[in-house]
């Protein structure tokens, strides 16, 4: 019992000593342009994993950084109810292929999940993304309304990232050369995913040891690491500002569901987002963190099933 007490002080001490060391985070500067990516590929040579559930029109929930189809776990059954629901594990995460390669940016990950629905040939489709995966949804819906107008139905996004800002320590850290790597493959799974979870939620309390288990167990499979690191220096193109503004010419409906309380992408992205997606709604929400389908589902819930009800088509 002393030598774990000993073990987790130690950690502790190397977590805190890593973050006042950051500030020298590297991001890559060379990835390809959104431009690049916009004519589908004729079939994704990449296949990510996914499941199904329901019948109906289609839902597709892509997570955020770090994360993978589990954050959805407690909201998949009662949209299935009136609706099909595909989670997705993107690239490098959950049971995705994590290839040791340095596509990982947000563009990337948007090329994949096209052509996903795509070849799945998904129509009325209703995506919701959170946090990276919000940037991912951004990018997969104004791909979608140049090359597939009408395809599309809604879009929904939950603290999502959208434009430059100033990264979480967290992330400084990981892209930090050599400081990145060390806390990654030298401090425990488990004591990272608490770290980033006691970031993540505003109420510690409802940090399931399930949870914690889960994604510290996702860190364990092949390339997870790797591929962490690799997203994390790619998380904000350097293009994004110029991205950013096509944002107005998407038209579709947009639901945007904030927590006041974010300590990791701020309500003004929200409120910003709103102002320049021309049919979109504002949801500001309280007492919850930056992942409200995981911390407190019952309070998004209702917005989500709403929303959708309000844009599928009616079954003929």
């Amino acid at each position: 019992m002393m030598m774990r007490h000993r073990c987790r002080t130690v950690c502790l001490i190397c977590w805190v000593v890593l973050l006042n060391l950051a500030g020298c985070a590297v991001m890559d500067k060379n990835i390809p342009s959104w431009s690049q990516y916009r004519e589908p590929d004729p079939v994704n040579a990449l296949q990510l994993a996914f499941e199904s559930s329901g019948e109906g029109a289609p839902v597709l929930l892509i997570h955020g950084f770090g994360a993978s189809s589990y954050s959805w776990r407690h909201i998949v059954a009662p949209l299935a109810r009136r609706h099909r629901v595909i989670t997705l594990d993107l690239k490098g995460f959950g049971e995705s292929p994590k290839p040791h390669d340095d596509a990982y940016s947000v563009y990337e990950q948007a090329r994949l999940v096209r052509n996903f629905i795509l070849e799945h040939n998904l129509q009325d489709l209703h995506i919701i993304g959170h946090s990276y995966g919000g940037g991912v949804a951004l990018a997969v819906s104004l791909y979608l309304a140049a090359s597939h107008p009408g395809l599309q139905r809604s879009l929904v996004l939950m603290d999502s990232i959208a434009y430059p800002q100033e990264l979480p320590d967290f992330v400084k850290i990981l892209a930090t050369p050599v400081l990145g790597a060390l806390a990654v493959y030298m401090i425990p799974n488990s004591m990272q995913v608490k770290k980033l979870l006691r970031t993540v939620f505003f109420d510690d309390t409802r940090i399931s040891q399930n949870a914690i288990d889960h994604y510290a167990g996702n860190l364990d499979k092949p390339g997870a690491k790797y591929a962490v690191l690799a997203t994390v220096r790619q998380m904000l193109p350097a293009d994004l500002a110029e991205f950013s503004n096509h944002y107005t010419g998407l038209t579709i409906p947009a639901l945007i569901i904030w927590s006041r309380e974010d300590e990791i992408v701020p309500l003004a992205v929200g409120e910003r987002l709103h102002e320049n997606l021309p049919n979109s709604r504002l949801v500001i929400l309280t007492g919850v963190g930056h992942a409200v389908q995981e911390e407190d589902p019952a309070l998004v819930l209702p917005y989500l099933l709403q929303f959708l009800e309000a844009h599928t088509y009616p079954t003929e």
